[in-house]
């Protein structure tokens, strides 16, 4: 019987798992007079998967990123999920986290708007190469713009299975984030504050992981903070747990992985 929930299909008669497929996604983040503010994008209510949810900028890693990640080297690995995280960011919200590749500066918002034109975002064609694309100017996608924050792997149970590595990354000065149209159809800064506020009340659609970045984000006041906490920080790997429960479906999380409950249910 299959069972849907908040931006998962899944089937607890099924009785061999689907392959997790590996993706990375970025939270965005900027200071502001309210304290630390996050980007969203809103997923188009006509797709198959997580319709009409709030998301991060990100999505599946490229087969050569797969096989980066199959190379059994840490290093590489790791650098092929922030290589997919950066490039799903640009595709999917304009924002380029790169720079000079001989200097390491930042790249001017100058620069940085005639390059979105001369790529014609976001009618990008399908052979579109990011890296390719930024050596023609000598610039490099920013490996160091990105921290590791935590990573979920989709419950056993699930139709439809994702393992991702979310980062965290600061929004660059000077360049502006916005939805594709297509994909995404609406895109918004809102503070963390505010956001806890709305996950409280149930006003916002989203994916369980996404809820509890968010919540663990909200215990900061300041990116300054964060930087803080980020520098000791072992980023979590979770899988929930799904049961049924006469009301919907109840997921489960080990309380070591820092998120403050170890219990959800999600009402169908």
């Amino acid at each position: 019987m299959s069972t849907q929930i908040r931006g998962v299909k899944a089937d607890f008669d099924q009785t061999n798992a689907v392959d997790a497929k590996p993706s990375a996604s970025v939270i965005l983040m900027r200071d502001s007079t309210n304290g630390p503010e996050i980007f969203m994008l809103k997923r188009n209510e006509g797709l198959s998967f997580s319709p009409g949810l709030w998301v991060f900028p990100g999505g599946a890693l490229d087969p050569e990123e797969i096989a980066e990640i199959s190379s059994n080297d840490k290093e590489r690995s790791e650098n092929a999920f922030k290589l997919a995280a950066l490039r799903e960011t640009f595709e999917e919200s304009r924002v380029l986290l790169a720079n000079h590749g001989d200097t390491k500066q930042a790249i001017s918002s100058s620069s940085y708007e005639d390059f979105c034109r001369q790529q014609d975002w976001p009618k990008l064609p399908q052979q579109f190469n990011l890296i390719v694309e930024l050596a023609q100017s000598n610039w490099q996608l920013d490996l160091g713009a990105l921290t590791h924050l935590s990573t979920w792997t989709t419950p056993l149970q699930a139709k439809k299975r994702f393992l991702t590595r979310f980062y965290v990354a600061r929004m660059p000065q000077g360049q502006s984030a916005s939805c594709d149209g297509s994909e995404t159809v609406e895109a918004r800064w809102q503070s963390l504050t505010a956001l806890k506020s709305e996950i409280d009340q149930g006003d916002l659609k989203l994916m369980f992981p996404t809820e509890m970045n968010i919540s663990w984000l909200s215990q900061f006041g300041s990116l300054a903070e964060l930087d803080a906490a980020l520098l000791n920080h072992v980023a979590p790997s979770v899988m929930p747990r799904m049961e049924k429960h006469p009301e919907g479906v109840m997921l489960n999380i080990p309380i070591e992985a820092g998120y403050g409950i170890s219990q959800r249910l999600m009402r169908l």
